[in-house]
């Protein structure tokens, strides 16, 4: 069990985008949940079966890809201390 298993991708925001990497070539890019939901047989897919469906968009390649989910928001530094 790991986290893939646990999200489906109905559960994302739409917008939230979801790193995609193939293992075969290196070549990465990015999806994000709401058009990934337009394809067939996603609708209800754990993030693990959606891993297992796609695959690399790289022309000639077609490998398998990993995902991984990416946060654009912004981070800030720990600006405390000890006292």
């Amino acid at each position: 069990m790991n986290w893939k298993t646990n999200l489906q991708l109905i559960d994302l925001d739409e917008n939230q985008p979801i790193e995609v990497t193939c293992g075969k070539c290196g070549y990465g890019y990015y999806e994000r949940p709401s058009d990934l939901l337009q394809r067939d047989g996603f609708k209800y897919a754990y993030l693990d079966e959606v891993e297992a469906k796609l695959k690399c968009e790289q022309r000639g390649c077609c490998g398998a890809v990993r995902i991984a989910l990416s946060n654009d928001k912004e981070t800030e530094g720990f600006m405390g201390g000890l006292a």
